[in-house]
């Protein structure tokens, strides 16, 4: 008997539909995510190929609150 676990790792489309984000958002944020870690293309020598996500980490990045920058005002001299 085997036991067959899901894997974390899943495509654009079904990471989207699951986090109900564009897959826009996905790629604006992709600077920001570490190469590996939240995700990583499928043949990894082809800068084209499709991303495959970490579903774990991704729900971890995207429903974290943020800190916002707040800007100092300044004082009228």
């Amino acid at each position: 008997m085997s036991t067959i676990t899901e894997s974390p790792w899943k495509t654009t489309k079904e990471v989207s539909s699951y986090l109900k984000i564009h897959r826009e958002t996905l790629t604006k944020n992709l600077k920001k995510m570490s190469y590996g870690h939240e995700y990583f293309r499928k043949d990894a020598s082809n800068d084209h190929s499709p991303i495959i996500w970490h579903l774990g980490r991704l729900e971890e990045y995207f429903c974290t609150p943020k800190r916002m920058k707040v800007r100092k005002k300044q004082s009228p001299c």
